[in-house]
Order: structure tokens, then C-alpha cells, then sequence
């Protein structure tokens, strides 16, 4: 089951995706949403999800500084922009941010359940965005080998952006503090970063948190 949070300023739009997707049949289902990134957190919203599907265009708020905050807030969740701005700009400067898929509000549903599927998968879609001849050429440009991460480190860069301590991180995973330290360390000379801070940072902004 994928489990989507939508963050819609329109209910309309929110109630025509629980009409379109039917978790016995698609299994998708909508298990929160919110008018807003900052309703969202100030809130406290804590549904178990998969997905967030953000709406581009919220008012009082800026597309990339949603995706920021979410990526600040919600460390490893995907998020995939729903939307009806069929700007190629837009997209560019939404996939730099980190998001995982741009779907348009106008898509077909078999497009829309493909690219969620293959984004619950871990996978970033281009869909629509580019040919697929040129799709390679431009995924490359968000995958610099130094940002690629092992599960391993994956794991304990999402402990450390959730605001675990690195003896908090050591006692969760069952490893020594020394390794824990010495993983970062590595990880931040291989990212150019000079504190974990700013690593967390660095990688939340390429999308790879």
C-alpha cells in the first residue's frame, strides 16, 4: 500500500484523488493533507506515510522553501509535485530542490499510479519532463558520485537529521561511537562539508535525504 499526504490548498482537488484512487483496488491511499507546509508542521501532523504530493503553488509560500522545509522536517520522506504550471523551469528548478516526480493535474491516472509506484521504489521520475533519449543525460546531472551513499550511511545520516546524537546513533544502530564519528568524518570530506550541520544540509539540499 502507498500511502500519500497531500498538500493542497484546494479540497476539491484532495477529494478527487480519494475518488480516483481506491486502496482495495489501487493500493494508494490518501492518509492525511494539509492547506500548507506550515500547517503541516506547526500541527504536528504525525500519519504514517509514504508520499507527500505537493501541490507548486500555495499561497504565501515559495516552491523551493516548501520543499526545504519538508526535506528539514520529514528527512527521507519522497515528495512529488502535483500540479497544473507546465513550466519546464519550474520542474527544473523542482528536481534541483530534490523532489522525486512533477506529475501535472491534468495526467491519466495510469500515469499518475506508475510514477508514484515507481517512486515508493526509491526512483526519481522524469516523466513527461524530458524525451527519454536525453532522460540518462539529465539524471546524471543530480547523481555527482560523491553525494551516492550506502544504505548503511544512508541510515545513519537520517538518525543524524532527525537530531540523534552520534552516542544516540551508536547505541541505536548497536556499533561503537568511534565508527559512527569516523563514518561522518568521511562522508564530510567527501561532500566538501565542515560539520555535520552543514552535511546534513549539503544533503538534504541534492535531494539525497
Amino acid at each position: 500500500m502507498i500511502r500519500l499526504f497531500t498538500i493542497e490548498d484546494h479540497p476539491v482537488i484532495v477529494t478527487g484523488l480519494r475518488n480516483l484512487f481506491r486502496p482495495s483496488r489501487d493500493e494508494i491511499e490518501i492518509v492525511g493533507s494539509a492547506s500548507s507546509v506550515d500547517e503541516l508542521i506547526q500541527k504536528g501532523i504525525q500519519e504514517e506515510f509514504d508520499i507527500f504530493l505537493l501541490d507548486l503553488w500555495i499561497p504565501d509560500s515559495h516552491p523551493i522553501q516548501n520543499v526545504k522545509k519538508l526535506k528539514e522536517h520529514f528527512p527521507g520522506k519522497a515528495i512529488v509535485v502535483f500540479t497544473s504550471e507546465e513550466s519546464t523551469t519550474w520542474q527544473r528548478k523542482m528536481f534541483e530542490s530534490g523532489i522525486s516526480a512533477y506529475l501535472l493535474k491534468n495526467a491519466e491516472k495510469a500515469e499518475i499510479k506508475s510514477t508514484l509506484e515507481k517512486v515508493a521504489k526509491g526512483q526519481t521520475v522524469f516523466t513527461g519532463f524530458i524525451e527519454p533519449d536525453e532522460e540518462d543525460k539529465f539524471r546524471s546531472a543530480f547523481a555527482d558520485p560523491k553525494y551516492v551513499l550506502t544504505a548503511n550511511q544512508k541510515e545513519l545520516m537520517l538518525l543524524l537529521a532527525q537530531g540523534l546524537t552520534q552516542q544516540q546513533i551508536a547505541d541505536k544502530k548497536n556499533i561503537s561511537v568511534s565508527t559512527v564519528e569516523k563514518t561522518l568524518k568521511h562522508i564530510r570530506e567527501r561532500c566538501n562539508a565542515k560539520s555535520n550541520t552543514e552535511l546534513v544540509r549539503i544533503l538534504l539540499e541534492r535531494g539525497v535525504l
